[in-house]
């Protein structure tokens, strides 16, 4: 893979960042940064690092007007510890992820290759100075503002299976901080399904990392967000399927 000079500095500022644990100020944040170079940098981040010698085994997908993508370099089984002292206050994401049993041949059958399903929490961290505030196509270039993931339990995808908008609209989701609720719904996926970026990251995965494989885990966007710090004591669940939990340790 090779960089332009300006996609390359990027990389080199967000590489930085990680290095110091300290958010990167870029001279401008350069509206003529496009999505073709947000996934370039993303690559060139990845490939400095090391993460997928074999290529990505995991993905974080969503989105509804503009959907986005990035491969995740680790993710942790519930119950899990995050160190919380590199800030203040993290922002965690109450999600579902699935993981393919089989090897897509294509969006026809993508559906039927799901697995398994789990609850997930996202746990959202930029090297961005301007954070959440950056354009969209920095976050993107940004590991799509990724920290971490944990995951509980799999259960087999046939619990959702044959899912409609009804049935997502249904299904309650809950966020619990040191044992109080801090967020709670019925439905609440953005798009109304979680599915539904699926065969856009088949076709992403397709030309960006040489697809989709069996065994890949995919976690596919936010029902609830809670804002979490060190010391609490994090549980998301999702009615019949589950729960994941995380503790943020100084």
């Amino acid at each position: 893979m090779t960089l332009s000079a300006r996609q390359q500095a990027i990389v080199q500022g967000l590489l930085e960042a990680r290095r110091l644990g300290q958010p990167w100020q870029p001279e401008a944040y350069d509206d003529r940064l496009d999505l073709d170079d947000a996934y370039a940098i993303q690559a060139g981040v990845a490939q400095a690092l090391g993460w997928f010698p074999a290529g990505p085994r995991a993905w974080k997908v969503g989105g509804t007007s503009l959907v986005t993508a990035a491969p995740l370099p680790e993710v942790l089984s519930s119950p899990a510890r995050w160190p919380a002292s590199a800030q203040s206050e993290w922002l965690i994401e109450a999600e579902l992820a699935f993981r393919l049993a089989r090897t897509p041949s294509g969006p026809a059958d993508l559906l039927a290759c799901l697995g398994t399903v789990c609850v997930s929490i996202e746990l959202i961290g930029t090297r961005l100075a301007q954070g959440l505030q950056a354009p969209t196509a920095w976050k993107i270039a940004d590991q799509s503002v990724h920290a971490g993931l944990v995951i509980g339990p799999e259960q087999p995808c046939a619990q959702v299976a044959g899912f409609g908008p009804a049935d997502w609209a249904g299904l309650a989701c809950r966020i619990e901080v040191n044992g109080q609720t801090r967020a709670q719904r019925q439905g609440g996926h953005p798009s109304g399904d979680p599915l539904a970026t699926l065969p856009w990251l088949l076709a992403h995965a397709a030309a960006h990392t040489g697809g989709l494989r069996a065994g890949d885990l995919v976690t596919t966007g936010a029902w609830l967000v809670a804002t979490v710090q060190a010391g609490d004591e994090v549980e998301v669940s999702f009615s019949g399927l589950g729960q994941a939990r995380l503790l943020m340790v100084d």
